[in-house]
């Protein structure tokens, strides 16, 4: 995959005008790309692209000033078909299978990543096996699981959920999705969206987002490298971690990638438990994103829970957070008095953290990722099977054929 488009002119001949941006994104900016190595296969994979999408919507609107800040949210859960960015994975990674014929996939995950994998591959005819870490069913909505061809596999320990998945793809003929490249594509397309708002309508000093992997980033700053003539200075980049795993914060801090992480023996102790993965490092996506840190001057920091909960409390502009999103159609999923999904608002709080430590100045225009918030959980998905050690799945690998 390239771009095809390199300049604003390009740009505006490659917007597909019948999508707005709160319709999908992917579609709107599917044309700025060129996809395989043939006219053919690139027109062939955006076909499966429009049949893929749901809605996959994104829309920036300003938020409130704080310190002589401007705030703005880059919305991507309101839009969103599963209220989540991951909706644009779904999207993308069941074009991709559909594509290249696979029909039988599995795949790990918090709980976002894998609700979107599911409702979109199960719309498009595929099966899939979802892992989970046991304590993180509570996130999830029973209804997404429905169809007989939607697997849910239980891990009681976090650090197993990695292993089991891939223990399960070595012994049969599912599919382990999706792939690296499938997820910078994804996030390409926020950067289009993001490149569009700041060709049009504003600039922004800085762009922030919760962070694992930072597929995120990589893929948003391909995008605005590739313009950044047209914009001049590129927004430096914010990247937000939880404080109890915070991977690469401290790579980042040391300037290795190869460092130690934290043991998570419970998801229950994070601040954001879909963030539980201890060594996304592995990946192998530190050395690009230390290179857009230290090209835009940006930085990595953490939240607490302390932290988060003071950042709930905050009155801005006589209203807490919550009120003023929803006072722009954004309304938070509380539960029993606790925000469900925290990873979105987590990048609002290390904002106002770093604005307050003065990394900000005054008269910046800060651009937030709220990439999730709203929650369709319902508490009641049950797995096929639980899993406790890997001998536990060796005997259920019959069931799928």
């Amino acid at each position: 995959m390239k771009l095809s488009a390199g300049n604003k002119l390009d740009l505006d001949r490659a917007i597909d005008p019948e999508f707005e941006t709160e319709a999908s994104i992917v579609l709107r900016y599917r044309n700025a790309f060129q996809f395989g190595m043939t006219a053919e296969e690139d027109s062939e994979y955006k076909q499966w692209l429009k049949r893929t999408s749901i809605r996959e919507g994104a829309r920036i609107i300003p938020l409130f000033a704080y310190k002589g800040v401007a705030i703005f949210i880059s919305d991507e859960t309101s839009c969103m078909h599963t209220k989540t960015l991951k909706s644009i994975d779904g999207c993308i990674t069941t074009a991709k299978c559909k594509l290249n014929g696979y029909e039988k996939v599995v795949f790990e995950s918090g709980g976002n990543t894998g609700t979107a994998l599911t409702r979109y591959g199960i719309r498009a005819g595929l099966e899939t096996v979802m892992f989970i870490p046991e304590e993180n069913l509570p996130l999830l909505n029973s209804r997404t699981f429905e169809s007989g061809k939607a697997h849910l596999f239980s891990v009681e320990k976090p650090d197993l959920v990695k292993k089991a998945a891939r223990f399960f793809v070595s012994r049969n003929g599912f599919r382990h999705i999706p792939e690296r490249d499938w997820r910078y594509e994804a996030s390409m397309f926020r950067g289009f969206f993001i490149l569009e708002h700041i060709l049009k309508k504003h600039k922004f000093d800085w762009v922030t987002q919760t962070i694992s992997a930072a597929f995120g980033p990589i893929g948003i700053y391909r995008v605005l490298k590739r313009f950044e003539k047209e914009i001049g200075q590129l927004p430096r980049f914010l990247g937000i971690q939880q404080e109890a795993n915070s991977p690469l914060f401290t790579a980042w801090k040391r300037g290795k990638a190869d460092t130690e992480s934290a043991k998570i023996h419970s998801t229950n102790k994070l601040l954001t438990k879909v963030m539980y993965d201890r060594h996304p490092q592995t990946y192998g996506t530190f050395e690009e994103f230390r290179d857009i840190l230290s090209a835009t001057g940006g930085d990595v920091t953490t939240i607490n829970h302390d932290e988060f909960s003071r950042f709930l409390e905050m009155s801005l502009e006589g209203k807490n957070i919550l009120d003023l999103l929803k006072e722009r159609g954004i309304e938070i999923t509380v539960r029993r008095g606790e925000v469900i999904e925290k990873t979105g608002l987590i990048s609002l709080a290390g904002a106002l953290k770093e604005i307050d430590r003065g990394r900000m100045a005054k008269g910046n225009k800060v651009l937030c990722c709220l990439t999730s918030g709203i929650s369709e959980a319902d508490g009641k998905a049950k797995p096929e099977l639980r899993i406790a050690k890997l001998d536990d799945l060796t005997e259920t690998l019959n069931k799928i054929a």
